[in-house]
């Protein structure tokens, strides 16, 4: 029987694609950042375009301006990616034992995770902006910093609901006289792997420090 409400003369379509599906837009945004973050370390901050990481990441621009509307923005992705990473690492640090034991513990395991080319790299990246792109710059300080302190400063309290503004500067102070010391010595090629193994002699050091400067007031 012949089919009265077919159209010879039109094109057959097949069915409508809908939104992709979430793996699919999760492999895409894996791809993206991974171009992205190939392509800052190589061409520099400024150098790097919306062009170049598409055709990298094998995306359109469309695609590409529908997620990081800015350029600022897909670095703010980069950085935060690399700090889920380390936090990942860091979370699997027992939160048992003393303050001592905990904080010791967090911080070689921060150091651990970011004592390694990928976040030094990311660090000189962050830090050679600084004039030009100072916003940047701050951007990417303060979310690697900041993750930092933070759990620096959970291990200090024995848990997220424990965090104060004291205990956050006091987890600030840390880091600052623990860790950003050895990543000057890393900016600047000494071997990561004997900085990380130094970590295990100043951590605890300064955490005494801390520590009992905290008793005394």
């Amino acid at each position: 029987m012949e089919d009265r409400n077919h159209d010879a003369s039109s094109p057959v379509r097949g069915p409508r694609r809908g939104r992709p599906r979430a793996d699919e837009a999760g492999q895409k945004e894996t791809r993206i950042l991974d171009a992205a973050t190939a392509i800052f370390y190589e061409q520099g901050y400024g150098r790097t375009t919306f062009d170049l990481v598409a055709e990298s990441a094998r995306t359109s621009k469309t695609t590409l301006y529908s997620r990081f509307p800015t350029k600022r923005d897909l670095f703010s992705a980069v950085v935060r990616r690399s700090v889920v990473a380390l936090t990942a690492q860091i979370a699997a640090i027992s939160s048992d034992g003393s303050v001592l034991d905990r904080v010791v513990a967090t911080g070689i395991a921060v150091a651990d995770a970011t004592l390694t080319p990928d976040s030094i790299a990311l660090m000189r990246l962050t830090a050679a902006n600084a004039d030009e792109f100072p916003d940047v710059a701050q951007d990417g300080f303060r979310i690697g910093f900041g993750e930092c302190v933070r759990c620096v400063a959970e291990a200090l309290a024995g848990g997220p609901q424990q965090v104060t503004a004291q205990v956050t500067a006091t987890a600030e102070r840390f880091v600052e006289m623990a860790l950003h010391p050895l990543y000057m010595h890393a900016f600047f090629g000494a071997d990561l792997g004997r900085l990380r193994e130094r970590a295990r002699v100043d951590v605890p050091g300064v955490v005494r420090i801390i520590l009992e400067g905290a008793d005394a007031h």
